[in-house]
């Protein structure tokens, strides 16, 4: 369990397919990553001794829509640590197929794969932990009201994923990533008057405010983020025993539980706005 996969050529792979990632390149860019991110955002990562060796499912909240600053931030504070395991993290499948290529192969190399059940199970199984979101943009693109909310809309595949994989669940709670930007409104009526629910598999088309566009309808273009501070938690990771003989909607609620009371934490001590 504790031993890394094997590299194969990542310029031999289609960006977003199992393979892209790059160890060397990974190497040389989250350190700079890390200092870039966590200057701006004063982040805090909690509880990175928690992490098993070994293959496992990491489980987390997200926010900012596409920019999704705090997994950034946690994903690069997870490879500057050099740990023993590569991690790859599951995305939406706009990143490859309407962002330029450049920065699909960027992502790539970095650990970004196409959230493909299949693709996570293989990876799995091959020695990689794994990062997924499953809130998706129901997450990413809630009300600013709600931005210390959990929300992973009924969504308990990655429940499924761990079992068929044998592997520990790892709740990776994340705040602040919500303050970057102000929204106003999901927007799922909007997207389904406009189709991009079926054609793009966008559930939410959301209403905000950001810097430079101020009222933006749909996923901003990318933003300047607020400089909010970002605050990582490392959970206590739910044994592949426990995964295997609780159900999925007890496993899914012990996780969601995890992950809300962790945030609620950090919350009663924050700010409005910047931390």
């Amino acid at each position: 369990m504790g031993t890394p996969p094997m590299q194969s050529n990542p310029s031999d792979h289609t960006p977003g397919q199992l393979g892209c990632y790059d160890a060397a390149f990974v190497r040389r860019t989250a350190p700079k990553l890390e200092r870039l991110l966590h200057g701006y955002f004063r982040a805090r990562i909690h509880g990175l001794e928690r992490v098993p060796e070994g293959p496992f499912l990491a489980v987390g909240n997200h926010s900012g829509v596409g920019l999704v600053p705090d997994a950034l931030v946690w994903l690069s504070a997870y490879h500057s640590a050099r740990r023993p395991t590569p991690l790859l993290t599951l995305v939406h499948d706009q990143m490859f197929d309407n962002y330029p290529r450049r920065l699909a192969r960027w992502v790539a190399r970095f650990g970004a794969m196409r959230a493909d059940p299949d693709h996570a199970l293989a990876a799995l199984r091959q020695g990689y932990a794994v990062q997924v979101y499953p809130g998706g943009d129901h997450d990413a693109c809630r009300p600013f009201s709600q931005r210390n909310q959990v929300v992973f809309a009924g969504r308990t595949g990655y429940v499924e994923l761990a079992r068929a994989a044998g592997v520990p669940i790892v709740p990776i709670a994340a705040i602040g990533g919500h303050e970057t930007l102000i929204i106003l409104s999901e927007g799922r009526r909007l997207a389904r008057r406009l189709g991009v629910d079926r054609k793009l598999r966008l559930e939410s088309f959301p209403v905000s405010l950001s810097i430079p566009w101020g009222l933006w309808i749909g996923p901003p273009p990318g933003y300047v983020p607020l400089p909010s501070r970002i605050e990582i938690d490392v959970l206590e990771p739910i044994d592949p025993e426990v995964v295997a003989a609780g159900s999925t909607v007890e496993i899914d609620a012990r996780v969601r539980g995890a992950l809300q009371a962790a945030i609620d934490r950090r919350a009663a001590n924050r700010r409005l706005l910047f931390g």
